[in-house]
């Protein structure tokens, strides 16, 4: 998988989302609307279906604010001037999970990211884990999804990477055993980084990324 094919696949998939997200708007904010002129002058609460549809539209709005900040977020990390540039993994975890959410709806899977306290800065693009991620969501929709998956930044014998949680799900075991056999276990290195994935303390639940700058292959 090239930088552009990740790139494209995650925009295609946010891109979906925002659409979405404005067509809501769009149908609750109409509907706001009319209800707020049926109840014009009446001495009575708002009606409930009134503050549900506001309640949406708000919602939804945050969402496409969510969504547009990772997209201008990625914009940003492509087009700097410096293409090897560090990057927060915490940030890109969660921009991640963001722009893939529709494509993991479409599995049953579940991804969040967990928050932190500070950056973890790892002196890799953030496309390199961007597509790295991306390889541990397709071992696990490949085996049929309906799992949940929780990425937190970190550091394992001063490497930085992401923790990979397995949670839950239907597919948990499946999805574990695929991580495990996965290529990324011994994996050769790309131009200018490379991904290793490996068991964490607890290696029935979790897994460590560790994404870290190297030389070019020959």
């Amino acid at each position: 998988m090239t930088d552009s094919q990740c790139m494209g696949r995650l925009l295609a998939s946010a891109t979906h989302d925002m659409r979405n997200v404005l067509a809501v708007i769009r149908e609750s904010a109409g509907l706001a609307q009319d209800m707020v002129q049926l109840a014009a002058g009446a001495d009575k609460p708002a009606d409930p279906r009134v503050i549900k549809a506001l309640k949406e539209a708000q919602q939804q709005i945050l969402r496409g604010a969510a969504l547009a900040e990772c997209m201008e977020y990625l914009a940003q990390v492509s087009h700097s001037e410096n293409e090897n540039a560090p990057c927060d993994l915490a940030r890109v975890a969660g921009t991640f999970c963001l722009m893939a959410a529709r494509r993991a709806r479409a599995v049953q899977m579940m991804l969040e990211s967990a928050d932190s306290e500070e950056p973890v800065w790892s002196a890799v693009p953030a496309l390199a884990v961007l597509r790295a991620l991306l390889d541990i969501f397709d071992l696990c929709a490949s085996v049929g999804g309906q799992v949940k998956l929780r990425f937190s930044a970190g550091r394992q014998n001063k490497v930085e990477g992401i923790i990979i949680e397995v949670c839950d799900g239907a597919n948990r075991d499946m999805a574990l055993a695929a991580l495990t056999g996965s290529p990324l276990l011994n994996a050769r290195p790309r131009p200018g980084w490379q991904a290793l994935l490996m068991p964490w303390r607890d290696p029935a639940q979790r897994f460590f990324l560790s994404i870290s700058a190297c030389g070019s292959e020959d």
